[in-house]
């Protein structure tokens, strides 16, 4: 019996190594195809479940770097807004603020839903609607002359993330 278990413990020392490096290769692969690999690598290892992830799982891990980077949007926003006065640039950052924190946070829900569901046209529908909020968001702003690189840098990160996303469920 103990043969038995010291053959299983050494089984397992053995393969686990060998194992893992198989899924590290997974979350490689997958990111490969996005224009900006190393923004969904980054997003992946902030998760520490990815390593497991099965590439259905790889892409419910980006959706969920979305709902993240959508909140510092939206808090970026939120804060900038408060350090305007009336006008035109203050009226734009309070309809951003409003179409992120309302439309978008519901489409990426719905985007999850599908996923899970199995219907991926609809996931990277969903994921594609809601970034034309962002990106609408930034165009307004850059409209009435506001301009905050930390900002744009930031939707600019909730794009290049849509976009990993999308290529991965592309590939189901």
């Amino acid at each position: 019996m103990k043969t038995m278990i010291n053959f299983l413990l050494l089984t397992l020392l053995v393969l686990s190594p060998i194992s893992i490096c198989a899924e590290k290769d997974l979350l490689i692969n997958e990111c490969h195809n996005a224009d900006v690999p190393d923004i969904c690598m980054q997003c992946l290892k902030s998760d520490p479940s990815s390593v497991h992830a099965n590439p259905v799982g790889i892409a419910g891990i980006v959706i969920n770097c979305l709902e993240s980077h959508l909140h510092i949007i939206t808090n970026n926003i939120t804060d900038l807004s408060s350090k305007k006065d009336k006008g035109e640039v203050k009226t734009a950052l309070e309809a951003c603020k409003k179409d992120l924190s309302t439309n978008v946070s519901t489409i990426l829900s719905e985007a999850k839903t599908s996923l899970k569901t199995g219907d991926y046209d609809k996931t990277n529908g969903s994921i594609k609607l809601a970034l034309g909020f962002p990106l609408g968001c930034r165009f307004n702003l850059k409209s009435v002359k506001f301009t905050s690189p930390q900002l744009f840098s930031q939707i600019n990160i909730y794009a290049q993330l849509s976009d990993a996303a999308m290529r991965i469920i592309d590939r189901f």
